[in-house]
């Protein structure tokens, strides 16, 4: 009788606590932006004008710099920013492996490969030079390796100061949680998070918290945005993502999908200083 009573007391305890720590929960500083910045009124969702087609400096296209090219989301990214007519130079671990998966398009003429690795923080900083934005889709391969995105993301950091290049945009996961984010205790999200970081051994999820902290605390000098992709996937796309508040939850959006909305931000200063997760609609707490 007395276990059957703790077991049914401890059920009654850890379901209130969980109850009452969903309805405490916090997004933390995940839609604050940066003090003092203007906020465009666009929503930050829509294609990205291309310069080839009459948006923008027809001189000149738009550089944008990729770090992590090789990666699914990488592969995604750089085709479209080239149909898009941005120039794009990739910053790559094997030249040969992203000629390969590119194929053809490896030989485009608004293409430049630079080979070089995250570790050599003095390539990275130099490889920003002449860029109108740096978008990092980069991460430790393995997983289980340590993590490089907390010293190569403040060298992306020290290039952009160096080198006058103001737009900054960082994909890390949904599972990182941002300063001052409360989560429910037993929430889809902080279960795949134990198992991913615990079961699995990855160092991504830590090493991208430490780029989110770097971020909020140092960096306020320039137009930074972190997204916090839900689980991302091959294929064709499904439609548009939905930046949100909402706590991380079991799906899948596509990396075409996460690519759209994140070469829109190189144009919008709609999430500057945010750091929104993405997935489909319908969301609870857009931002």
């Amino acid at each position: 009788m007395v276990p059957a009573a703790y077991v049914g007391g401890t059920t009654l305890f850890l379901a209130a606590g969980d109850r009452l720590s969903k309805i405490l929960a916090s997004p933390g500083v995940a839609a604050d932006g940066l003090p003092g910045r203007r906020v465009c009124l666009d929503d930050g969702g829509g294609a990205v004008p291309s310069t080839s087609e009459g948006g923008g400096d027809a001189s000149r296209r738009r550089c944008i710099v990729v770090f992590g090219g090789t990666g699914g989301t990488g592969l995604a990214l750089v085709p479209m920013a080239l149909e898009r007519g941005f120039h794009v130079r990739a910053f790559v671990r094997s030249r040969n492996k992203f000629t390969y998966e590119l194929g053809d398009l490896a030989f485009h003429p608004q293409l430049e490969v630079v080979e070089g690795d995250l570790a050599d923080l003095e390539a990275v900083e130099e490889a920003v030079v002449g860029a109108d934005a740096v978008i990092s889709v980069a991460g430790a391969k393995p997983e289980t390796a340590p993590g490089p995105m907390a010293a190569a993301v403040p060298a992306m950091v020290a290039g952009c100061r160096k080198h006058g290049v103001r737009r900054l945009i960082i994909q890390a996961c949904a599972l990182c949680s941002v300063p001052g984010e409360r989560w429910g205790w037993f929430t889809s999200g902080r279960l795949t998070r134990a198992v991913v970081r615990w079961q699995l051994g990855s160092n991504v999820i830590d090493d991208n918290e430490r780029v989110i902290q770097y971020l909020h605390r140092e960096v306020l000098d320039l137009d930074w945005t972190v997204t916090r992709p839900t689980f991302l996937e091959d294929g064709e796309s499904k439609g548009p993502v939905a930046p949100n508040l909402d706590p991380c939850a079991p799906g899948a959006v596509s990396h075409a999908d996460v690519v759209t909305w994140t070469l829109a931000q190189v144009e919008s200063d709609t999430y500057v200083g945010k750091m929104p997760r993405l997935c489909y609609p319908p969301v609870t707490h857009p931002i």
